[in-house]
């Protein structure tokens, strides 16, 4: 299976889901990340592309929202996992999340074990940085 076939797989799915996705299903386009309104999408063609406003028109996302975006797919499908950024050799563990990709802001664990988190920005949760 090409990763066309396989995410035109995942866009069939997001558009019969049971959460957010399937709100936001366009065709050709896999709703990767909900930020409360903006969408991030992955193409079939491997691209990532973002709408500022809900159901506005799409653009490129720049170098920075493709990094999260590529880290959101593969940690919803585990089969994308190979799109995430590799780790480059100089790269050194994110000092703000120690290597989690996510900040802990709150102590508060809820009944399925969870706390309060948000995604990493200063390494785009992918719990890595590059010097320089």
């Amino acid at each position: 299976m090409t990763d066309a076939d396989l995410i035109d797989r995942l866009i069939a799915e997001a558009a019969r889901a049971s959460d957010w996705r399937r709100g936001h299903a366009r065709p050709g386009y896999l709703p990767v990340f909900n930020n409360f309104g903006p969408v991030t999408y992955l193409t079939s063609a491997g691209e990532v592309v973002m709408n500022d406003e809900e159901d506005g028109p799409l653009r490129p996302a720049d170098p920075a929202e493709r990094d999260f975006a590529l880290a959101r797919a593969a940690e919803r499908h585990p089969e994308l996992a190979h799109l995430r950024p590799p780790r480059p050799q100089a790269a050194v563990t994110c000092d703000k999340c120690h290597g989690r990709g996510r900040v802990t802001i709150s102590t508060w664990v809820d009944r399925a074990g969870s706390q309060s988190f948000v995604y990493c920005p200063w390494c785009n949760s992918l719990g890595w940085t590059v010097p320089g």
